[in-house]
């Protein structure tokens, strides 16, 4: 995938399936604005996450809300969201941007703790992943989870 870039502005994928056409809309682009500087990326497109990835973090953010006794899945999901999510989104050439747009315009980070869970539920941002960003979340849960106490396991036994 081919992305033009207006200073943090604009995305737009190019199908590389016709080599024409790449040359075709990136001199339509750079002709809209021939004083900008560009930054021309080629990000391999690696697909979406599997169901299978985006179930086990589901019964991770249940057995995490069982160990603790007092939250719930959706609390831990929300966490889970703002503490790991975020970060990857942020550093994505394809979703970075808008987030960070998205997040800036929400002023989020002012926000309390409670006021951020709840602006978290409404964002995309799990479901934004590629599969690569989706095991490095998984890695990352296992790690702080593992160090906390918590054992998560690749199957919920109970």
């Amino acid at each position: 995938m081919v992305c033009g870039k207006i200073k943090n502005q604009f995305k737009a994928p190019i199908s590389l399936s016709i080599r024409q056409d790449v040359y075709k809309k990136s001199d339509k682009f750079l002709a809209s604005q021939p004083q900008g500087k560009w930054i021309l990326s080629i990000v391999k497109d690696e697909g979406k996450r599997r169901l299978s990835c985006n179930n086990q973090i589901h019964l991770w953010f249940d057995q995490i809300a069982k160990y603790h006794g007092d939250r719930t899945a959706l609390e831990v999901k929300n966490f889970c969201k703002d503490a790991f999510g975020l970060p990857l989104i942020l550093n994505s050439v394809k979703h970075g941007d808008k987030m960070e747009f998205l997040l800036d315009k929400l002023e989020y980070y002012q926000h309390s703790h409670e006021s951020k869970m709840k602006l978290i539920q409404c964002l995309e941002v799990t479901s934004l992943l590629t599969v690569p960003e989706s095991k490095v979340l998984m890695d990352n849960l296992i790690y702080y989870y593992n160090d906390l106490g918590i054992p998560i396991k690749f199957k919920d036994k109970e």
